[in-house]
């Protein structure tokens, strides 16, 4: 059970794509008129894309990148061809695309990626017009080389000259001290000269001898303090190296999601969510994992972490987490690592930022009853009462997203409904169908980001993912493989992450509530209470 619940171009394409009939299988006469930004297609179709190859990079390269984002889409449909063919059908710099033979293989655009000085310069070709439709420069953050082997040489060479300049300094002193052992005495010795001769040799032996000891000690001493400090100075700087290269490679990731969005905004009017981040609850901990699933990471340490909740400006997470005075509610901010508590002792849960991130919301009380307080996000005193709920549990809040309203949970029907409200508390009414004498059990509500619709879940013998509209108040079961719980609103209004059985364990799963797809996000046995981030700013 789940408690917590540049600017585009401003010219207009006005020529018609052609698709052959073989290659699509459309009705090509019918086709989305040409008063938008974006391809003009088969109305009903997906467009059918070929993403050229940027570099031979294996692995994860910026072509897989941008390939796999436009399927996760689900408003795009690549074509996948194999590397060799891709090279094959290629343009030249400077040539245009075989038009014919992309038709053939039934692309409906090109996008053609090439590498320049600062990131990118993306192309995107009509291949029904015969022409490309849109260019752009982008800047992508680059992953430095490893330079393990330079900071050791660097370290190494300077330890060396210090060294040096110290062997030389103590060799000085040494010396100068041998010299002053070795002066004869003042007052004229009365002995025969063998007798002074023999002395003076035994001093200079001993001058020596003690020069030898002295710098023999000091080089073994030397020798390990050098080998430790350039040792440690060494491990510190390979550390930081290494967090500054996975920093680069993260925000090169990033990078090459923002073109992805764009590109999809070229080819379908509408700007992709590729460029977020879900976050999510695993073995007590907060972890957050790219939209495609990559770069999955924690971001709080070992405990009781609950409910993330993503700040409108993406950098920082609200949640709760279980100390030994009680449930606190704490703010993590993701640039510097630093977390701080929101709320003082006893129940605390189910945080959430208001729309335009000043205040949180969150869920206040004791095992009688839990009411919904609000308070300033950086802290200030004092929190403002909301629900009066009379011994009734009132928790899992999520505001519009003009911020004027609050849906909530709320037990005071007897069983767990979801209700709104207005920001200031005032104006309660119920949202979810309720009869009485049934007994239904809904929770962990989301507000779409279009305003239009609720996503929840109920149980009825398992926990499933249900919709609401709010102009209607019609129901819609999204789900029904396994068990659904928890969903979140991806910034498009149109995808929602959810913890889900359906592939055996729990994991975090993305569902396009138009298509009924799912993908796989996680390989976390236990995963849960996803929130999907807004869209990301560039690095």
């Amino acid at each position: 059970m789940n408690l917590d619940f540049y600017p585009l171009a401003a010219c207009v394409c006005l020529a018609v794509l052609v698709v052959s009939t073989n290659a699509c299988g459309q009705d090509t006469a019918s086709t989305r008129p040409g008063v938008r930004l974006g391809l003009s297609y088969p109305r009903g179709s997906v467009p059918r894309v070929i993403v050229l190859p940027v570099d031979t990079t294996a692995g994860d390269s910026v072509r897989t990148i941008i390939q796999r984002d436009l399927d996760y889409s689900d408003r795009v449909s690549p074509i996948p061809l194999d590397p060799s063919t891709l090279m094959g059908i290629a343009p030249a710099p400077g040539q245009d695309p075989n038009y014919e033979l992309f038709s053939k293989l039934g692309a409906a655009a090109i996008v053609q990626a090439r590498r320049n000085a600062t990131g990118l310069r993306v192309a995107l070709y009509d291949v029904g017009a015969k022409r490309r439709i849109e260019m752009r420069d982008f800047p992508v953050v680059t992953v430095p080389p490893v330079r393990d082997v330079a900071i050791r040489d660097s370290i190494t060479v300077e330890a060396t000259l210090r060294e040096k300049t110290s062997r030389d300094s103590l060799d000085r002193v040494l010396r100068t001290r041998a010299a002053i052992m070795r002066r004869p005495p003042v007052k004229k010795d009365p002995r025969p000269r063998r007798f002074v001769v023999r002395d003076s040799l035994r001093r200079d032996s001993a001058a020596a001898a003690y020069v030898r000891r002295t710098i023999g000690r000091w080089e073994e001493d030397r020798r390990d303090s050098v080998a430790h400090a350039t040792e440690t100075k060494v491990a510190t700087l390979v550390r930081a190296d290494s967090m500054a290269r996975v920093a680069a490679a993260d925000n090169e990731r990033m990078s090459i999601h923002h073109v992805s969005d764009e590109v999809e905004s070229w080819i379908t009017g509408k700007r992709g969510i590729a460029a977020t981040r879900i976050a999510y609850v695993h073995n007590g901990m907060i972890r957050i994992v790219d939209s495609d699933g990559e770069n999955d990471r924690a971001v709080t340490g070992r405990g009781t972490a609950m409910s993330p909740a993503w700040h409108p400006n993406g950098r920082r997470l609200v949640y709760s987490r279980m100390t030994n005075v009680g449930t606190q509610i704490e703010q993590l901010d993701l640039e510097t690592g630093n977390s701080r508590a929101m709320s003082g002792t006893g129940l605390n849960i189910t945080p959430v930022y208001s729309a335009d991130g000043r205040n949180i919301v969150y869920s206040n009380g004791d095992e009688s009853g839990t009411d919904l307080f609000m308070v300033s996000a950086d802290g200030s005193p004092p929190a403002e009462r909301l629900t009066f709920g009379m011994g009734s549990d009132n928790n899992s809040p999520t505001f519009s997203p003009d911020g004027r309203q609050i849906a909530f949970i709320s037990g005071r029907s007897r069983f767990p409904e979801v209700y709104t409200m207005d920001a200031d508390g005032t104006n309660m009414q119920l949202l979810t169908p309720f009869v009485p004498g049934v007994r239904t059990y809904r929770t962990a509500p989301d507000w779409s980001p279009d305003g239009r619709t609720v996503a929840y879940e109920q149980q009825n013998g398992d926990f499933q993912v249900w919709l609401i509209t709010l102009r209607d108040k019609e129901s819609r079961r999204l789900t029904s493989e396994g068990e659904n719980e928890g969903p979140s609103w991806a910034p498009d209004g149109r995808h929602l992450a959810l913890s889900s059985t359906r592939g055996g364990s729990k994991q975090i799963w993305v569902l396009d509530t138009e298509s009924g797809r799912f993908r796989q996000l996680t390989r976390n046995a236990g995963a849960r209470l996803s929130a999907w981030s807004p869209m990301l700013n560039s690095p």
